[in-house]
């Protein structure tokens, strides 16, 4: 299955016109009914060792092959790369969850292939919680990064100073400058294109649940009370 959706991403990347996506149109549904196939299977796998997701389609994890490129200098109409996020109600949702990534050859740097947890970008109200869940329970936030053994916490985007409100000696005081909290992990291609992938996938994300479910309730807890 893993092959014939990354060579046709291969392709697509380095045929990124309407002209050719045409052409092969009828191998993208191809492509896209496999990738619903494996992304439905993850859905099943996910909600069983995380009780807060259920009942998620495959369209509440999938995205769009189209780039939106109103606003970009990149006119290239579609995207080199595939993802599937499965998280509580769903990939608008804003919630933390887990996040399988397949990318082009062209982008061709460590990581690429990818499994990922967290929450990416969060909101100010959002961030200030998970910033105040880190603070007064940092030793159940070390802990739940250190369960998530293999991945690593993305540095993306770190603020310089410490966050307003927080006491500068704090000694975890490094977390709570992230701006997103999300945890990544290579996929190996051996790993990607052998029998054993949907295993290993869940073998990681399990190790992810106590980091998300920390995330998911400082989440909530700030929208419940903005």
């Amino acid at each position: 299955m893993m092959k014939d959706i990354v060579k046709f991403i291969d392709e697509l990347a380095d045929n990124n016109n309407k002209a050719w996506f045409d052409a092969n149109r009828s191998r993208w549904n191809e492509v896209k009914a496999e990738w619903a196939e494996w992304t439905e299977k993850l859905i099943t796998g996910v909600a069983a060792i995380d009780p807060l997701v259920s009942g998620l389609k495959v369209s509440d994890c999938t995205y769009r092959i189209n780039r939106d490129i109103r606003f970009s200098p990149d006119k290239r109409p579609y995207k080199s790369h595939i993802g599937a996020y499965v998280c509580p109600f769903g990939k608008k949702s804003g919630f933390a969850g887990y996040y399988f990534h397949i990318e082009s050859h062209l982008n061709d740097y460590i990581g690429r292939n990818m499994i990922a947890a967290g929450a990416y970008c969060l909101p100010p109200k959002e961030l200030e919680s998970v910033r105040e869940e880190i603070f007064d329970n940092p030793d159940a936030f070390i802990k739940a990064l250190n369960a998530a053994s293999g991945f690593d916490l993305s540095d993306n985007a770190r603020t310089v100073k410490v966050p307003k409100g927080f006491p500068a000696d704090f000694k975890y005081v490094e977390l709570l400058k992230y701006k997103s909290y999300s945890i990544g992990r290579s996929t190996p291609d051996d790993i990607l294109f052998s029998d054993g992938l949907y295993d290993w996938v869940m073998e990681n994300f399990t190790r992810c649940v106590e980091f998300n479910n920390i995330l998911n309730q400082a989440i909530a807890y700030a929208r419940e009370n903005s």
